[in-house]
């Protein structure tokens, strides 16, 4: 006879978990009581609920397995709802583990009760309050498999505590088999002639094609058929950007003239993105609901396909495996023009992403920062970024390879930043971390620094500090110029705040010192944060605010 608690322990253990993110709670105290002493799975106690489950969501997409947190109920399963959405926007397997008042109190409104099923029913694939012990471990593995298949996401198993200590006779739960689908030889075909007529097409390459074999498949079918490559919101990683096939970037602030280019494909093949807000330009580049050019959407979820777009072809299949069999059908030849439109965005890009240096009135240029990394970091670094404008300078100047990984949350949660460095150091101490946030997201999770400091995670973070809520600015100065409203802060002085937790802390106040600073952070053997004053001027990598004021020459 085992607790409850254990056999979910064994399970989770059995489903590849080897890392849990959580701030603990009394309502699952016998689940953490069944961790201890174990080698097999790592605790990571957090600082906030919010920071454990991004962490959670961070380290899935940095291994290719399922994120774990636990927290507790209430206050504690709201705050990490944040992480819950993130997984599903991001397409990002995820298990919530969430306790729950005594079985016996559920619909009294007890202390901290609530109702998950209502809570995350929007957001979740799996939801399952487990009343019954011996239910358990097949719920955890249909939380996990859900997770897993399709579009990938979050699941959410509630625990009763009194539940968790009932003594049962099962034992854990193996994972359950996923089958993906896969294209048929005629659909194969279909696409192949389809690319043999195009004399511009285009792949817009998505989430999905995260794993390094995927990424490779997605180069070899580049190469194979002589294919520009397009790239979705936050996946700048999964194609070599020095790459004569690379085409862009689809986040935001993509250029009109980049998009305008973009737009004269004649065949466009999306593989592996849901064809969401951001990377189709607002639905624009495809053009919904009926785009422009013939569409080909190959994605392993039906529930996405012919939603928001009508297309040529709709193929419910793996991405990686669709590639590779598409990368093994050898063209007869490479329509005439192909190498002109190459050529067209090849040129588009570089001229986009060369760096030059720009004069800040009011503090330094981010873009500094940039491009000391493109000086000093390694190969395989790996990025981790909250949200804001500031990111704009990464994805303009840094030429990113399929050995680096990025993490950033494509639903544009702020505060993804420091958790998810403080993951990717614990995940992978040999390699540089750099972690990107603005002021403003900085201090919605910084807590998580000192987790990084008690567990000896070296995450490098580099703060865009301009005094503002930079985004919200920008939108706040097209839309209501001169009118600044609630867009203003009042910050530390970042580096003495990274001391206090016990991290080092340093200071670019000027653009001469960004590359001294830069390697000292990186030759630092733990935690750092690096306060950059950085131009509220220069608002983005894009643009600057004088422009957007009415009257201003564009």
């Amino acid at each position: 006879m085992k607790r409850a608690a254990d056999i979910l322990v064994d399970t989770m253990v059995g489903h590849g978990v080897d890392r849990v993110f959580c701030v603990p709670g009394e309502s699952y105290l016998s689940v953490l009581d069944a961790m201890h002493g174990r080698n097999e799975v790592q605790v990571v106690a957090c600082r906030h609920e919010g920071g454990a489950g991004f962490m959670a969501v961070a380290d899935a997409k940095l291994t290719g397995g399922t994120g774990v947190a636990m927290v507790s109920r209430g206050p504690g399963a709201c705050n990490a709802s944040i992480a819950v959405h993130t997984s599903q926007q991001d397409a990002v397997p995820f298990v919530l583990f969430i306790g729950q008042v005594p079985r016996a109190d559920l619909g009294r409104g007890a202390f901290q009760e609530v109702d998950y099923s209502v809570t995350f029913g929007d957001m979740a694939k799996f939801i399952e309050e487990v009343h019954d012990p011996e239910r358990l471990p097949a719920a955890v593995a249909e939380a996990f498999k859900a997770a897993n298949e399709g579009t990938p996401g979050p699941s959410v198993i509630v625990l009763p505590e009194d539940m968790l200590m009932d003594e049962i006779e099962g034992a854990a739960a193996e994972p359950l088999a996923i089958d993906p689908p896969k294209a048929t030889d005629d659909q194969i075909k279909a696409v192949a002639a389809a690319l043999g007529r195009a004399k511009k097409p285009l792949i817009i390459a998505g989430t999905l094609l995260r794993p390094a074999s995927a990424r490779e498949a997605l180069l070899a079918c580049s190469k194979v058929w002589s294919l520009p490559v397009a790239t979705s919101f936050k996946n700048q990683d999964l194609f070599p950007n020095d790459h004569d096939h690379f085409a862009a970037h689809l986040g935001y602030g993509v250029p009109a003239s980049i998009r305008e280019t973009l737009e004269d494909a004649d065949l466009i093949v999306a593989v592996g993105t849901r064809l969401g807000d951001v990377v189709t330009q607002g639905y624009l580049l495809p053009l919904a609901p009926q785009p422009k050019q013939p569409l080909i959407h190959v994605y392993p979820d039906a529930e996405h396909l012919d939603h928001v777009f009508d297309t040529a072809q709709a193929i419910c299949a793996d991405p990686e495996d669709f590639l590779l069999r598409l990368a093994g059908v050898k063209p007869d030849a490479v329509p005439q023009g192909r190498g002109e439109w190459l050529k067209r965005l090849r040129d588009a890009h570089r001229k986009l992403s060369e760096w030059k240096p720009w004069t800040a009135p009011d503090g330094v240029d981010f873009g500094r920062v940039i491009h000391a990394f493109t000086e000093q970091l390694g190969d395989d670094a790996v990025f981790t970024m909250d949200a804001g404008n500031f990111s704009s300078w990464l994805h303009r100047y840094y030429s990113f390879k399929p050995t680096h990984q990025m993490l950033g949350a494509v639903s544009g949660a702020m505060g993804m930043g420091v958790p998810s460095g403080v993951a990717a150091a614990l995940r992978h101490p040999d390699r540089q971390v750099v972690t990107l946030c603005g002021d403003g997201g900085t201090l919605m999770t910084g807590n998580e620094l000192a987790t990084a400091v008690q567990y000896g995670a070296k995450v490098r973070v580099f703060v865009s500090n301009n005094g503002s809520y930079g985004t919200i600015r920008l939108h706040q100065e097209k839309t209501f110029p001169g009118r600044v409203e609630a867009t203003d802060l009042k910050n530390p002085d970042f580096a003495a705040w990274a001391e206090s937790f016990g991290a080092k802390g340093l200071t670019i106040r000027t653009p001469e010192e960004a590359e001294k600073v830069v390697a000292e952070a990186l030759a630092h053997d733990g935690p750092v944060v690096v306060d950059v004053h950085s131009s509220l001027e220069h608002i983005s990598a894009y643009t600057n605010l004088t422009s957007l004021k009415p009257g201003a020459a564009k």
